[in-house]
């Protein structure tokens, strides 16, 4: 009975520790920037480069969910940031006055100027150190 008490505080410091790895996986600038850069893609295409502040990653928000036992891959979310005023400054030709204006507008009327999106991947280490992230539909 001595034997098994004195085990289960190893055992869940060991799982403790598992589980920090993994989340670090999933909050690695690396990995943030290409799940940002495979979020891009899929929403406005491979050959459209978005100018920067249009899509913002929130990376404290980058959490562990699970890991996949067969291919070592980690499950996580994050949730990725796309201010719609200046989507449409970018795609269409408005001066910094009007977008003022439609940022005012939009403040009165309660529309929303940003749209959140929870963006779930997976990160699977390969041998030589590199990552390999999915967006998960």
């Amino acid at each position: 009975m001595n034997t098994t008490l004195s085990i289960a505080p190893v055992v869940l410091l060991a799982s403790l520790l598992a589980g920090c790895g993994e989340s670090a996986v999933c909050s690695k600038p690396d990995v943030l920037a290409t799940v940002k850069q495979l979020f891009e893609e899929e929403q406005f295409g491979k050959f459209l480069q978005m100018p920067p502040g249009i899509i913002l990653l929130q990376e404290k928000t980058a959490t562990y969910l699970s890991s996949d036992k067969q291919t070592n891959a980690a499950r996580c979310s994050v949730i990725v940031t796309v201010d719609l005023l200046q989507l449409i400054k970018a795609t269409q030709p408005l001066s910094d006055e009007q977008v003022a204006r439609a940022k005012q507008n939009a403040v009165h009327t309660g529309q929303e100027t940003f749209k959140d999106n929870l963006v779930n991947y997976t990160v699977q280490t390969l041998a030589s150190g590199e990552s390999y992230i999915t967006l998960l539909p």
